[in-house]
């Protein structure tokens, strides 16, 4: 094991640990996402209204975010996920809680499979900083493309400099590690941790490598160079602690998400 690991794992045992995020099986994922998308719509009060509106969860993962939308107003939601199994597991998930006005659809984000101006809202849930920048730029503008006029794009992520923005808080607890280690190092570390298999170790392992470590002054450039209409930008800080904006030279490492309501 290399110093730098062994450090790395030492550190660790410092910080308290999170409780499990649900990982363990595409079921208990698809519950867990269920449970955050309240928080995410959260994210967009007062801008999201979604009683009677048809709207597309681009990026749906296991389909969690989705359900819960499709049972809080939605007169019809579209799950799409470039992962064939994540749009199985997805579409069994909402026949278990019987909800029928939830589809999803495989499909690349960057090549979307609908007519212009299907949709009233289009929602990205944690997967700006996901998609490697060329294809971000074209994923948004195809969500573009597929909202209505006068429709919205809702968005959030973790900026490169978050705290929590290497997605491995299952296992390694260190804020900022990926600003502390080496992707080597936090790779070898997890694996060490033996966790579960596909949606456990392996798929963190794969979130943090597909990483595109975007900030908040890139994605603003890309909004801007997009020709966007912003309708509501926010940072929102860890612990939502508004005066740590105010903190000089250290307020960007001490912010939890980005949070964007875009249209055309």
């Amino acid at each position: 094991m290399r110093v730098s690991e062994r450090v790395c794992l030492l550190l660790n045992a410092l910080f308290p640990g999170r409780k499990r995020t649900g990982r363990t099986s595409p079921r208990s994922y698809s519950e867990a996402e269920y449970r955050w998308a309240r928080g995410s719509l959260a994210l967009h009060a007062p801008h999201i209204d979604l009683n009677g509106k048809t709207v597309l969860d681009a990026g749906c993962g296991l389909g969690g975010k989705t359900v819960f939308y499709a049972e809080h107003g939605c007169a019809s939601i579209v799950g799409v996920d470039i992962d064939e199994n994540h749009v199985r597991y997805a579409a069994d998930f909402a026949t278990s809680r019987n909800v029928s006005n939830a589809s999803f659809v495989r499909a690349d984000l960057g090549a979307l499979p609908f007519e212009p101006d299907t949709f009233d809202f289009v929602v990205l849930n944690d997967v700006v900083e996901h998609l490697r920048k060329p294809i971000l730029t074209r994923a948004l503008e195809e969500c573009r493309r597929v909202i209505c006029t006068g429709g919205r794009i809702f968005l959030e992520f973790p900026p490169w400099a978050s705290p929590d923005a290497a997605h491995l808080y299952d296992y390694i607890h260190i804020p900022w590690c990926h600003l502390l280690f080496s992707p080597e190092t936090l790779v070898n570390v997890t694996q060490r941790m033996n966790p579960e298999p596909r949606y456990g170790k392996l798929s963190v392992i794969e979130h943090f490598q597909e990483l595109n470590q975007i900030t908040v002054e890139e994605f603003l450039g890309l909004v801007r160079a997009l020709d966007f209409r912003v309708i509501n930008f926010e940072i929102r800080m860890i612990r939502n602690l508004k005066v740590l904006k105010y903190v000089p030279v250290l307020s960007k490492y001490l912010i939890s998400r980005a949070v964007a309501v875009l249209s055309k």
